[in-house]
């Protein structure tokens, strides 16, 4: 419904704006645990796409709610007493509302696709670490207006409704926001090419083939194959090979099936030697990014171990 009077525009601060959307974020898990319980074998088997289906529910939440549909407000918006409004104070259309939604859900959803989308490393870099950064920052440091970037690009402010205002005033943000974030998106489109850099020496040489070779085993959805080292107070330290699988099928209780992919490892590992531990991690189970469900093991070995 139409905000009738403008005199009660005042803009909600970050404290209620973060307690109404933790509020939403309890429900949709609560979306999505169902979700999960009615379809587990079949997300199970979708892999990390599945977050896409979270994506959808969670786009069409916050995107009706905080539309005319919903009069601008979700549930947790209710309980707080705020509402979403464009800048004449009505609520905002289906599509505004729904553009709004898609710029705040893409960087928390897009991210861990990248692992099984083909994305360019820049275009990754900007969807999630370009508006991740962008909406944080500006939900923090935005004081004037507490626009984030979501806001900023609909053009929607989030008002309370139950206090009485003098004059209805929306501010324009700080200028130096429009400095900030380009030169932080700008030093993050160098980081594919530090990675790169990062893959071909240290302690990821020789990674890439071992990656192949364990992702080519039955079950193995995804892998993702890592080298570093613990270090402790008394000085000790570990250095370990270390794989997390994504399986197929609920056999995370294998430990037969570990030990054989921990041997995979340790053939393919030239520096074997100067390694500690070799470590197998075998998570099965839903992702769709409202809710998650699942189970995982972790099994260790000695290099010795497994000659």
């Amino acid at each position: 419904m139409p905000i009738e009077n403008e005199d009660k525009l005042v803009i909600a601060g970050f404290w209620r704006r973060i307690l109404a959307f933790l509020i939403d974020v309890l429900i949709l898990f609560i979306i999505g645990e169902l979700i999960g319980t009615l379809f587990y074998d079949a997300l199970v088997d979708v892999g990390a796409p599945a977050r896409l289906i979270g994506f959808a529910v969670a786009l069409a939440y916050f995107g009706v709610f905080n539309s005319h549909i919903g009069e601008g407000q979700t549930p947790g918006n209710r309980l707080l007493s705020i509402c979403v409004v464009d800048a004449q104070g009505e609520p905002l259309s289906l599509g505004r509302a729904l553009a709004r939604s898609a710029i705040l859900g893409t960087p928390y959803f897009l991210n861990p696709l990248s692992l099984v989308v083909p994305l360019s490393p820049a275009l990754h870099v900007l969807a999630v670490f370009g508006l991740g950064f962008a909406t944080i920052y500006l939900y923090v440091f935005n004081r004037n207006t507490w626009q984030s970037l979501h806001d900023l690009v609909v053009g929607s402010y989030v008002i309370r409704v139950e206090i009485e205002c003098s004059e209805a005033h929306f501010p324009r943000p700080w200028r130096g926001h429009w400095i900030v974030i380009p030169l932080f998106t700008m030093l993050a489109l160098g980081a594919p090419m530090a990675i790169t850099h990062f893959n071909n020496t240290g302690l990821l040489i020789g990674l890439a083939p071992m990656t192949q070779t364990v992702k080519a085993k039955p079950h193995v959805m995804r892998v993702v194959v890592h080298r570093g080292s613990a270090f402790f107070s008394n000085g000790a330290s570990v250095h370990y090979l270390g794989a997390a699988i994504r399986l197929d099928a609920p056999i995370t209780d294998d430990p037969d099936y570990a030990r054989n992919i921990a041997r995979i490892m340790a053939e393919d590992d030239p520096d074997l030697s100067q390694e500690d531990v070799v470590s197998v991690s075998l998570p099965y189970g839903f992702d769709i990014g409202i809710a998650s469900g699942g189970t995982t093991q972790m099994y260790r070995s000695s290099p010795g171990e497994l000659g």
